[in-house]
């Protein structure tokens, strides 16, 4: 199992990579420990074959998928051990869900600060494509940051808490220099290339200005296509979106529905009773007496 950090352009919050670093390095320490129990539950590699919807739940008609935590492409460490999500699983999980007679709802589960730029773009189109044939409802539960509004926003309707957090539309990179770090520490890495900008990502080359010029030119082009999608899922222009949603800003729940990145303020638990209640599309506001817990906890098995 690879267990590095996914390189590469991210659509995340950057406190998020400070965060995923960290997690990492405890991660590599506990893959050291001597425990026999610790080294049989790290080895230990699932089975499967089909697509896993054991963390999805079907109320009714509805079917429920959590995009929760880091956004990875595939697989990995992350997803399996600290509430990652592959956005390869996710899209599978709303293709297989949406074929089901018994589903006429899906509802996005989101709660999650971004997350890595490969991949996102086939996500989001095969979620487009569900979308077009049923009703797709995303919820910001709590969090709809950066790539989690790429395939969040892909909705019919977005809803978020009155503290519900969502934005930070923008795109960042990371290249690490360790030129100072080995002059000082004596170490000497040679780096051969062909091609100018071959050793642009390399550590142990110097970052100079024409690598800088590279790299804000593939975040700008990673920004331009976030945006497009943002305008897409939320039917307005890509200037809309510029000058309302984006530039990396955080709304707070009836912010977003002011910017018009959230059409209203609301739970998932009243979505849900919207949904499956006896008085279904009268949408629940704040306040209400009835805040649909009853059907809220009609649980039905996968």
């Amino acid at each position: 199992m690879d267990v590095s950090i996914p390189s590469g352009s991210w659509m995340i919050l950057p406190t998020a990579i400070e965060e995923l670093a960290l997690i990492h390095q405890q991660w590599l320490q506990m893959l050291q420990s001597d425990d026999p129990a610790v080294k049989a539950y790290f080895n230990e590699e699932p089975e499967q074959d089909e697509v896993d919807l054991s963390d999805c739940t079907i109320i009714d008609n509805v079917a429920i998928i959590p995009l929760h935590g880091v956004l990875v492409r595939y697989p990995n460490w992350m997803t399996r051990w600290f509430g990652a999500t592959s956005t390869e699983e996710y899209a599978s999980k709303i293709e297989v869900l949406a074929d089901r007679e018994d589903v006429e709802h899906i509802i996005q589960d989101v709660n999650t600060p971004g997350g890595v730029v490969p991949g996102l773009d086939d996500a989001w189109e095969r979620i487009d494509a569900v979308r077009k044939r049923i009703s797709i409802i995303s919820v910001c539960n709590e969090m709809m940051a950066s790539a989690g509004v790429y395939l969040g926003s892909c909705a019919d309707e977005i809803i978020l808490p009155r503290n519900g957090m969502m934005g930070s539309i923008g795109v960042i990179q990371e290249r690490l220099d360790w030129t100072k770090h080995e002059a000082e520490t004596g170490r000497l890495t040679r780096v051969v290339t062909a091609g100018k900008y071959k050793g642009a990502s390399h550590p142990s080359v110097p970052f100079n200005s024409d690598y800088q010029a590279l790299y804000q030119n593939m975040t700008d082009r990673f920004y331009e296509t976030f945006l497009q999608v943002v305008a897409v899922n939320r039917k307005t222009t890509i200037e809309d979106v510029l000058n309302n949603m984006a530039d990396a800003k955080i709304f707070i729940g009836q912010q977003a529905v002011d910017v018009g990145l959230a059409d209203r303020v609301g739970t998932l638990r009243q979505l849900v009773a919207e949904l499956t209640g006896p008085n279904h599309n009268q949408p629940f506001n704040y306040g209400d007496e009835d805040d649909g817990e009853e059907y809220y906890a009609r649980w039905i098995e996968n």
